[in-house]
C-alpha cells in the first residue's frame, strides 16, 4: 500500500493521479452537462409549444379586436400617465401629502431595537415634483414591458 502512494507522490504518479482526477471529474461534469443540455431541449420545446399556442390564439375570430381593445387601453393608462407627469412636473410645489409626529411618541430602531433614537418631530411632505420623478420611473417600465419587442412577433 505504502509503494502505491509513494507511486502516486511522483511525478508519474502524479500523471496518473491527474488521469484518475480527470476521468472522475469528467464523467461527473459530462453527467451534468448531459441533464443541462435535456432540460434546455425541454424548455425549447415547451416554448415552442407556447408560441404556437399563442399565434393559434391570435388567429381567432376575435384575435384582431382584441389586439386593437389591448392598444387602445395601454395608450389611455399611458397617456393618463403622461398628462399627470407632464401637470406634476409644471407645479412641483404643490403638496400631496403631509405626515407628522404630533403627539411625539415613538422611535426610530435599527438592528432590532439595539440602536434607538426618539422619532423625529419635523414633518413629512410628498409634493408632486417626487410623484413626477415617481411616475417617470414607473412610465419607463410599462413602456419598456408593454412596447417592447416580444418572441410572438
Amino acid at each position: 500500500m505504502g509503494e502505491l502512494l509513494l507511486m502516486l507522490l511522483t511525478g508519474g504518479g502524479s500523471t496518473a493521479m491527474g488521469a484518475m482526477l480527470k476521468g472522475v471529474f469528467g464523467f461527473v461534469f459530462e453527467n451534468r452537462r448531459q441533464k443541462h443540455e435535456l432540460e434546455l431541449a425541454r424548455e425549447s420545446r415547451a416554448n415552442e409549444n407556447f408560441i404556437k399556442l399563442q399565434a393559434q390564439l391570435h388567429k381567432g375570430p376575435n384575435g384582431e379586436f382584441v389586439s386593437f381593445t389591448r392598444r387602445c387601453i395601454s395608450f389611455l393608462g399611458v397617456g393618463t400617465l403622461c398628462l399627470c407627469i407632464l401637470l406634476c412636473t409644471a407645479f412641483p410645489q404643490a403638496e400631496f401629502l403631509s405626515i407628522s409626529n404630533a403627539s411625539g411618541d415613538g422611535r426610530t430602531e435599527l438592528l432590532f431595537g439595539l440602536l434607538s433614537w426618539p422619532a423625529s418631530q419635523d414633518p413629512i411632505t410628498l409634493s408632486s415634483g417626487h410623484m413626477a420623478y415617481m411616475g417617470q420611473t414607473a412610465l419607463m417600465g410599462i413602456l419598456g414591458f408593454y412596447f417592447g419587442p416580444s418572441p410572438r412577433g
